[in-house]
């Protein structure tokens, strides 16, 4: 294991239990972390608390998706024979549902502290942009649903799931989901075999001269699986070394684990996915002056998906193994 994910490890053991009051004491230190300390509050709540040279002015924090970040001009902390007393802050997880989401925001805001000098100001910025990536969006419309599943299937596939992650372009909006090695991915799912939506920029040389390939995945709704959006991101976040990164992209890709009971579609694959050459995907040739964005919907050729050897080679290059037919 590295050596954050034995924090992380360590860290669900000490808040997964069910939360117990912790006497008088503003917060009970349970173990050191980075610099801070995971600790349990005077509620029971699985905290971060960080000793600080200062905490300004702000004598109110910040609550938002699912935690609270508090700042303590002055607090008592006492661990393993050591008593002090100083300026504090203390990052809360005040919904039970997110502990797993919390523990990896607080390994990486522990870590990215550290770094940073320690600053009340650092740490804000670091607690805000996570509860930016953590709020809730609303349910997903079915077809972005569907997509995102694709995409994460993909991801959850490879062989080296940091390798995957650090060549996903889609949480960064670009024209293509996957790039590395001179190649790029696409993934499109659809439940309509080779019929998918696209956008002239994925198929018009989405990554200038390089190779550009579009997998195309068929499935079908099915209650009897257990495979959703949330069961991928979670199969993800736990084979990722750097859970904080993985978290991150996934939550700019548009899973929101304070949404994970949303993601309640369940698909199968229902044939081997096919890759096709970006330049034998049907494309608008041309278009009125001042068109800048073309969306459309596209019918595959199937005589044009690429052969055997040449698909096997694209699934170790982007996945490291050969496509297995199995989730």
């Amino acid at each position: 294991m590295s050596p954050e994910r034995d924090s992380i490890a360590a860290l669900r053991g000490l808040w997964s239990s069910a939360p117990g009051k912790s006497g008088s004491a503003d917060y009970t230190l349970l173990a050191e972390i980075e610099g801070a300390f995971a600790a349990r509050s005077r509620a029971g709540l699985p905290a971060l608390v960080f000793p600080m040279t200062d905490v300004g002015a702000a004598p109110f924090g910040r609550r938002a998706s699912g935690c609270e970040l508090l700042a303590h001009s002055s607090t008592r902390l006492v661990f393993q024979g050591r008593d002090t007393v100083g300026p504090a802050a203390a990052l809360l997880c005040i919904d039970p549902q997110l502990v797993d989401a919390f523990v990896v925001l607080a390994v990486d805001a522990a870590k990215r502290l550290r770094e940073t000098g320690g600053s009340w100001a650092s740490l804000q910025a670091i607690v805000e942009e996570w509860q930016s990536l953590l709020a809730p969006r609303g349910r997903p419309s079915a077809e972005a649903e569907m997509g995102l599943w694709g995409e994460l299937w993909f991801l959850s596939q490879a062989a080296d799931i940091d390798k995957a992650i650090a060549g996903w372009r889609g949480p960064d909006g670009d024209a293509t989901d996957f790039f590395y090695g001179g190649k790029g991915a696409e993934v499109k799912t659809s439940r309509l075999r080779r019929q998918h939506f696209v956008s002239l920029s994925q198929v018009d040389a989405p990554v200038g001269t390089h190779d550009a390939w579009m997998l195309s995945i068929w499935v079908k709704p099915d209650a009897g699986s257990s495979c959703t959006v949330a069961t991928l991101g979670e199969d993800i976040l736990n084979r990722a070394h750097n859970r904080g990164e993985a978290l991150r992209r996934l939550a700019r890709a548009g899973y929101s684990p304070a949404e994970r009971s949303g993601y309640v579609a369940t698909f199968v694959i229902l044939a081997e996915p096919e890759w096709y050459a970006a330049s034998d995907v049907p494309r608008v040739r041309t278009a009125d002056p001042g068109v800048s964005h073309l969306r459309y919907r596209v019918s595959l050729d199937e005589g044009r998906h690429a052969p055997a050897s040449l698909s096997d080679s694209l699934w170790l290059h982007f996945l490291g193994r050969s496509y297995s037919g199995e989730l």
